[in-house]
C-alpha cells in the first residue's frame, strides 16, 4: 500500500512544525536560564544581578514568541520577518551577556539544552522518516 500525495505533505508539514516547535524552544532554554542566574545571583547579593537576569528573560522571550509566529517553512519567511527575527536574537543575547558581565561568569548550560533538544528532534525526525 502506497502513501498518496497528502499523507506526504502532511508528513512534510508535521516535520516542519516539530522543527520549528524545536527553532522556538532552543530561544525559550536561552530565557529560563538566564532569568535564573539572574534570580540565583541576586539571591547571592549580587549588585544588579536581578534586573540583568528580569531583562534577558524580556528580551529572550520576545525573540522567542516573534520566533514561534514565524512560518513553519524557513523557505516561506519573509527578508523582514527574518530581519526582525535576527535583531530580537541580538537584543536577546546583549542582554544575557550583560547578565554574563555582572555575575562574572560566563554560562553554557542553553547551549548544551539545546544541543539535546536539536539531538532529540533529529533523532526523531530520522525515525518518522522510516516508518
Amino acid at each position: 500500500m502506497g502513501t498518496d500525495a497528502t499523507e506526504t505533505e502532511n508528513f512534510e508539514d508535521a516535520v516542519l512544525d516539530l522543527r520549528h516547535a524545536n527553532e522556538f524552544t532552543d530561544v525559550e532554554n536561552s530565557a529560563i536560564v538566564y532569568v535564573l542566574r539572574g534570580w540565583f545571583g541576586n539571591l547571592a547579593g549580587i549588585p544588579g544581578s536581578l534586573e540583568a537576569g528580569d531583562d534577558a528573560w524580556a528580551f529572550t522571550t520576545l525573540a522567542e514568541h516573534f520566533v514561534s509566529l514565524l512560518n513553519s517553512d524557513p523557505a516561506k519567511r519573509t527578508s523582514d520577518r527574518l530581519k526582525i527575527k535576527e535583531k530580537l536574537l541580538a537584543k536577546a543575547k546583549a542582554s544575557q551577556d550583560a547578565l554574563d558581565a555582572i555575575l562574572g561568569a560566563q554560562n553554557q548550560e542553553d547551549e548544551r539544552m539545546n544541543k539535546e533538544t536539536d539531538d532529540f528532534v533529529n533523532q526523531l525526525e530520522i525515525e518518522l522518516r522510516r516508518r
